[in-house]
């Protein structure tokens, strides 16, 4: 059973976490890429010594290599508050294009398909 994402009643699934590998953050759009943050700059934070070893420590990184922001309300960045919609649909990232919930689709079936 596929959910219509457009009949969200609350975004539920864009609170969260997302956590992508390398090869999907150098393939983001720039409006998306600008949205993480890369573990290896959240690691260089707490150890700032280590600055200068970038290229060693990128490999220790590369299947959990970058996580989305949140807003101060814990939604993701990149939805629209006045429609409650994806602002980049056709280039979210695949954790999204991927979600499935049996909870969602049931909720939304109960309240549009009547």
């Amino acid at each position: 059973m596929k959910a219509d994402c457009l009949k969200c009643l609350n975004s539920g699934c864009c609170r969260l976490s997302i956590q992508i590998d390398k090869k999907e953050y150098d393939n983001l759009q720039p409006i998306v890429k600008d949205q993480f943050i890369k573990r290896i700059d959240l690691f260089l934070e707490k150890s700032p010594h280590l600055k200068g070893l970038e290229n060693e420590l990128e490999d220790m990184y590369k299947n959990n290599y970058a996580e989305m922001k949140k807003n101060a309300d814990g939604y993701c960045p990149l939805l629209n508050r006045e429609t409650m919609l994806c602002s980049v649909y056709e280039n979210r990232p695949k954790t999204c294009v991927n979600y499935t919930s049996n909870k969602c689709s049931k909720i939304r079936l109960m309240t549009y398909d009547i």
